[in-house]
């Protein structure tokens, strides 16, 4: 045969077969040709028949092909079949797709796939990008659009406006010693810690402003919870009080959960059908001020690592975070507030019922810990002067942040939420590697 009728039979056949996607058939394309394409999720032969998964944009329908023939995971291919009745037990969906012909794309085989549910972590995340091929991997996906669009929808609901603030500074937020440095044209400069001072230059116009950008720490921290880089959700809000700060953030945190369980709740349960969902929090939140929490750890005999009280400027490790969260909020989440001035950056407004404090708060959420954290902002220039001083941060690099005290300054407040820690609580993952594409921490810098 020619190849030129080779090339019009093919033709033939694929005007034969109305071309759909994958995730767009459904039962009501039961009896129609179609051709469309996937990745091969599973295959398995009997007798003479090929049973395959095909899978595409997070559906698995299951196909039948009368011809024995081989296929790995992630073998892509392209099917011509007929939508047929799915009369199978196993019933993934109720129609399956019937084969007539099937084209290998490049004639590729995929290799041997290297991830199994016995694999280590590491080799999942040595294998990233491949293990985005398993569905439960994939949907994280999902979920991580899912959340981010939610988180969106609010803001702008509640008129907020999003801007996207530059990543490489001359500023810290949160102390020197986590900055990633670099030169810039000649020049020191860093990979931003926060985009707050950038939001608080447009608060005074917009009067709400967010962003969600990533954020960078030079911490050496090895533990489940921590991203030397993170997608950082924040906020400002101008003419606000410390109160209206606290509602207008148990407000974000508690409608992100109801909806994103709303929206996904099903799909979950197909993946994890045991999957515990977090109860959505009644409003307001719990408040214990940190001298507070101090208090109740030593009238409750609760010790420090060492064995020793816990005392007034004493930091509180995640681990008693998860206990607050359990005896105060009895499993919901928990305001902790009002952090010694030491404790906190230059730019946190003082408590103006005891200057040793700040009007701040940490959010605290079961089975982790803090996720977010907030304050009102200094709005009196000699006071932020004191602060950069306290410090020992020079304002050279700062004046145009000054300048927020000098050209009509308000009371106003923000917040600051690890985007990744809250994906890492509703999803229950084991580590907040798994809430993010390619995690990049202490271990990790590749893929």
């Amino acid at each position: 045969m020619s190849k030129q009728v080779e090339d019009l039979e093919k033709l033939s056949i694929k005007e034969e077969y109305k071309k759909i996607e994958l995730s767009k058939i459904s039962s009501n394309d039961i009896g129609s040709k179609i051709q469309t394409f996937g990745w091969v999720e599973n295959c398995r032969n009997k007798g003479s028949f090929t049973f395959i998964d095909l899978v595409s944009q997070f559906k698995l329908v299951e196909c039948i092909y009368q011809q024995k023939i081989q296929l790995t995971k992630c073998t892509s291919v392209t099917v011509f079949a007929t939508v047929a009745k799915n009369l199978s037990k196993r019933k993934i969906c109720d129609f399956e797709l019937q084969i007539e012909k099937l084209e290998i794309y490049n004639d590729i085989i995929a290799p041997s796939f290297p991830l199994n549910v016995e694999s280590s972590f590491d080799s999942w995340m040595k294998y990233g990008h491949l293990g985005l091929r398993t569905r439960e991997r994939g949907f994280f996906l999902k979920a991580r659009s899912t959340l981010l669009k939610i988180i969106r929808d609010i803001y702008y609901e509640q008129e907020h406006i999003e801007i996207t603030p530059p990543t490489i500074v001359q500023t810290q937020v949160e102390g020197g010693s986590t900055l990633f440095s670099l030169k810039y044209y000649g020049k020191d400069a860093y990979l931003t810690q926060s985009s707050q001072l950038y939001l608080e230059t447009v608060a005074p116009v917009a009067h709400r402003a967010y962003c969600i950008m990533p954020s960078y720490r030079a911490e050496n921290s090895n533990t489940t919870r921590h991203l030397s880089e993170y997608t950082h959700v924040e906020a400002e809000l101008a003419n606000v009080e410390f109160k209206d700060l606290l509602k207008s953030i148990e407000y974000l945190v508690s409608e992100a959960i109801k909806r994103f369980y709303e929206v996904l709740g099903d799909e979950i349960k197909k993946f994890k059908p045991e999957f515990e969902f977090h109860k959505v929090p009644s409003l307001p939140f719990k408040r214990i001020r940190y001298s507070e929490a101090i208090e109740f750890f030593r009238k409750e005999g609760i010790k420090k690592d060492d064995d020793t009280d816990f005392e007034i400027g004493d930091d509180i490790p995640d681990s008693r975070e998860r206990i607050l969260v359990e005896k105060i909020g009895n499993g919901e989440p928990v305001f902790l507030t009002h952090f010694l001035v030491e404790h906190k950056p230059f730019y946190m407004k003082l408590d103006p019922s005891d200057s040793k404090y700040t009007e701040s708060c940490d959010l605290l959420f079961p089975g982790l810990g803090e996720i977010l954290g907030g304050s009102m902002r200094c709005d009196k220039l000699d006071m932020l002067v004191e602060g950069f001083k306290r410090e020992g941060i020079s304002v050279d690099n700062y004046q145009w942040y000054l300048d927020m005290a000098r050209y009509g300054p308000c009371s106003h407040g923000g917040y600051g939420l690890g985007f990744e820690r809250l994906l890492m609580c509703l999803m229950r993952y084991t580590n907040i590697e798994f809430s993010t594409l390619y995690p990049r921490n202490t271990r990790r810098c590749q893929p």
